[in-house]
């Protein structure tokens, strides 16, 4: 990181701005920001069905407060739990690539 002023506060995209010239944190981040919109997608399917997390626990064998915790970022799920989840739905996951 640059030197600056302890005394100063630095903006968070200047932060940002300096730490995606890493790859590695570039890479970090990119898979966390997948990840976020993955499980939104997921919770707004289930909300569109009018299911709750109940249902999706029923559904998958899974227990409420695991579907809880992955939907509000607390438990980072497994592709298997994710899959199970998307069928629930009567869904399924695709490979897509981002950046061409």
């Amino acid at each position: 990181m640059k030197d600056y002023d302890e005394n100063k506060l630095i903006p968070l995209s200047a932060v940002m701005e300096e730490m995606m010239q890493d790859p590695e944190f570039a890479a970090a981040y990119e898979a966390i920001q997948v990840h976020k919109k993955m499980v939104a997608e997921l919770k707004a399917a289930r909300l569109a069905e009018s299911l709750t997390q109940e249902d999706i626990a029923r559904r998958t064998g899974m227990k409420k407060q695991n579907i809880s915790r992955f939907e509000n970022g607390a438990a980072s799920p497994t592709l298997n739990t994710v899959s199970r989840y998307a069928v629930a739905l009567g869904g399924t996951f695709e490979f897509k690539k981002l950046r061409g």
